[in-house]
């Protein structure tokens, strides 16, 4: 499962600054439709409400970006103990950090569905 997510981390790099890009240009969409419509019609706006759930899996996907990057390999080397022991607990420390990332993925995937409507 980390290995998956490192190669996933490490060959989505280059699209790193695409998202941040994107993220202020959705961030610019909302307030642009919160200013311009009336308070009255502001909970029935759809780009707004677009444009929030785009941003929240683009945090997401930064998340993704930063977190499983620098997962340290498991080497059979001529390595010692303690070293061996100390990749071990970093490697089942990001270990429940992928545990975590894919129960927020259900979580936003569950809740996209609901705020669409779907």
């Amino acid at each position: 499962m980390l290995e998956i997510l490192a190669k996933l981390s490490t060959n989505l790099q280059p699209f790193r600054k695409l998202t941040y890009l994107l993220a202020v240009f959705l961030v610019g969409i909302i307030v642009t439709q919160l200013l311009q419509t009336p308070s009255s019609t502001q909970l029935n706006n759809p780009f707004a409400m677009l444009s929030f759930v785009g941003i929240i899996w683009l945090l997401l996907f930064n998340i993704l970006l930063s977190l499983f990057h620098n997962i340290p390999s498991i080497d059979e080397g001529s390595k010692g103990m303690f070293t061996h022991m100390k990749i071990k607990v970093q490697r089942s420390f990001y270990h429940l950090l992928a545990l975590l990332f894919i129960a927020l993925t259900l979580i936003i995937v569950f809740l996209t569905a609901r705020i669409l409507r779907v």
